[in-house]
């Protein structure tokens, strides 16, 4: 904004001198002198006050450390041959010009004679496109300073540093077409195509400047949609809407120039006629109602700004709606989505009302359609009239924490079939919104990103309970994340086989903490620990190996009846070097064939 006041300003102390000699042209216009002063003075007066404004101008923009250098980044040499390609031309227009002017329009008289000079006014104006033709030719040089600096951004995608020496070459070819017609005395035809390349020239000049305005509000004002930049990314429906900015630059490209493109068709007055007649003619003349091929273009139109604005919606959001809602990512996703389904329908609607196609028509082939989705895509019907639901009645919303069908995750975007779950693994999960409406969901974070974090421990008999409970609450008071509200809490929760059962309960503001705090908390429990005596007993597990055989070694041993018995070396082998047994296996002390009265 700063350059915008500072560019108006100069503008504004460019034109003082030139608006005094313009009042000067009107006062000796109205003067009461004679009619063969007086005119010319006037004319001649008004046209030295614009030269001297267009001087002052360039001046400002193209001299040494001027608007150019400053604010376009310039180099000296581009501005400079600039600035005396300009100076050239205006002084060409008092030079050529406007002798010629006031010898046209008979503003110079003997008398009450006008003097008519058609030759003298011919070389005069063919002079001047001389000399226009010979600074396009400067400019357009391939090695000059003001192509190298306009071609330098072509790798960028800049349209006018892409094209800029074929639209150059293109000027130049113009100016010299002029040229041969005013030679060749077709003066009345080069003079209305003069006249229509210089308001052409001047169009696209408006354009162009209208355009830069355009990217400076839009680079000046980028940096407060940075905190909005997170939820448009999560939006998003692959389009990439972060990108904000661009997005806005990328819409003025397209933009400014259509406007361009109607204002000089509402200057010109051009001739609808034409236009009109290929609109009516029939495409299809069997259709109901008629199709033409303005119906067609029609159509056709409706359909593209429809998916300009589905495309662009988000970047409109992001400037315009979501400052002023609440700063939930869930609700500016659901309000977005939703926005966009409406756009998609009633674009859909206007398109095919375009082509005659009613109510009525649409009905049929909804019921027809209907029958198809009953048979053959009833899941993903379903799957989108559950996306639907998610977004109206937000059970989750994008940034929640979530575990659903055996999956857990954070939810990162909620699109039109299935929604798009980031697990701890940085693995992107699809889930089928079905699963969300008639699976067990848990959301972690359905009413507030706070998590308790549940740490059981064992502590050996003989230590002092009340002790250790302070001991595991300082700890927990001491780590930067742990929340001091909830309060953490550690409790006895029983007797165990080796010791006495504690848990430390704590709570950590978002999910994603869970894991550090925990880690920490148990590493500097350890050395609590260590450091106060207490003990974190380990389980201990005895194994008593029994030989078969008994103490006895003639008393017989009776295995059931088809058991393998295998010698004991077999089953144990024997250290190298060791006798080996021949005791044989031991007899049960009761036979088993006895009966029970015996």
């Amino acid at each position: 904004m700063r350059t915008l006041k500072s560019l108006f300003l100069q503008i504004a102390v460019s034109a003082l001198w030139p608006s005094y000699i313009g009042l000067l042209a009107i006062a000796a216009r109205i003067a009461p002198w004679p009619r063969g002063i007086a005119r010319p003075a006037g004319f001649g007066l008004m046209v030295v006050a614009w030269a001297l404004f267009a001087a002052a101008l360039a001046r400002f923009l193209c001299g040494p450390g001027g608007w150019a250098e400053e604010v376009l980044r310039a180099p000296s040499p581009a501005a400079r041959q600039v600035r005396r390609g300009l100076w050239a031309l205006i002084l060409g227009l008092l030079v050529f010009l406007l002798p010629s002017w006031l010898l046209q329009r008979g503003l110079i008289a003997s008398g009450d004679r006008p003097v008519t000079a058609p030759e003298i006014c011919r070389a005069f104006l063919l002079a001047f496109e001389i000399l226009a033709l010979v600074v396009s030719l400067r400019w357009s040089r391939k090695y000059g300073p003001l192509a190298q600096w306009i071609t330098r951004d072509g790798e960028n995608g800049v349209w006018l540093a892409r094209h800029y020496r074929p639209l150059a070459w293109t000027v130049s070819g113009f100016i010299a077409g002029i040229i041969v017609l005013d030679v060749q005395g077709f003066g009345f035809t080069a003079r209305r195509f003069s006249a229509a390349g210089m308001e052409l020239a001047l169009l696209m000049a408006a354009c162009w400047a209208a355009y830069w305005l355009i990217v400076q509000a839009i680079d000046h004002h980028s940096w407060h949609w940075v905190r909005w930049v997170g939820s448009d990314e999560a939006v998003g429906a692959g389009d990439g809407t972060a990108d904000v900015a661009g997005k806005l630059r990328r819409l003025a490209a397209w933009g400014v120039p259509l406007v361009g493109v109607l204002a000089g068709a509402s200057y010109w007055n051009i001739d609808l006629a034409l236009f009109r007649s290929i609109g009516d003619q029939p495409i299809w003349p069997n259709a109901p109602g008629g199709v033409t091929v303005g119906d067609a273009f029609e159509a056709l139109v409706i359909s593209t700004l429809t998916l300009v604005a589905w495309r662009h919606l988000g970047a409109f959001f992001t400037v315009a709606v979501y400052p002023r809602m609440a700063d939930d990512p869930g609700i500016r996703f659901a309000v977005l989505t939703l926005c966009r389904y409406v756009v998609l329908g009633v674009g859909m609607l206007a398109a095919m009302a375009a082509l005659h196609l009613g109510p009525e028509r649409i009905g049929y082939g909804l019921a027809a359609l209907g029958v198809g989705l009953g048979f053959g895509l009833q899941e993903i019907v379903s799957n989108f009239v559950s996306g639907i639901i998610l977004l109206l009645e937000r059970p989750i919303r994008v940034g929640d924490v979530v575990t659903v069908a055996g999956m857990s995750g954070k939810v990162e975007r909620i699109n039109i079939r299935a929604t798009t779950i980031i697990n701890s693994d940085n693995q992107s999960l699809i889930v089928p919104n079905r699963e969300f409406i008639t699976a067990n969901l848990v959301n972690w974070t359905h009413k507030d990103r706070i998590l308790r974090v549940n740490i059981p421990l064992t502590v050996a008999y003989g230590a002092d309970p009340d002790c250790v409970s302070d001991l595991l609450l300082a700890v927990a008071r001491n780590d930067v994340d742990v929340l001091r509200n909830p309060v953490p809490s550690a409790s006895m929760e029983g007797f165990g086989d080796c010791g006495m059962n504690f848990t430390l309960h704590v709570h950590v503001p978002d999910p994603s903490l869970a894991g550090r705090v925990k880690h920490r908390l148990c590493t500097e429990i350890q050395k609590k620990f260590k450091t106060a005596g207490f003990a974190i007993p380990m389980p201990i597990h005895e194994v008593v190996l029994r030989s078969a055989a008994s103490e006895d070694s003639t008393t017989p041993v009776v295995w059931p009846r088809g058991m393998r018995v295998d010698s004991p070396s077999s089953m144990f082998p024997m250290p190298m070097g060791a006798a080996r047994s021949t005791a044989c296996s031991p007899e049960p002390a009761e036979p088993s064939h006895r009966g029970v009265d015996e």
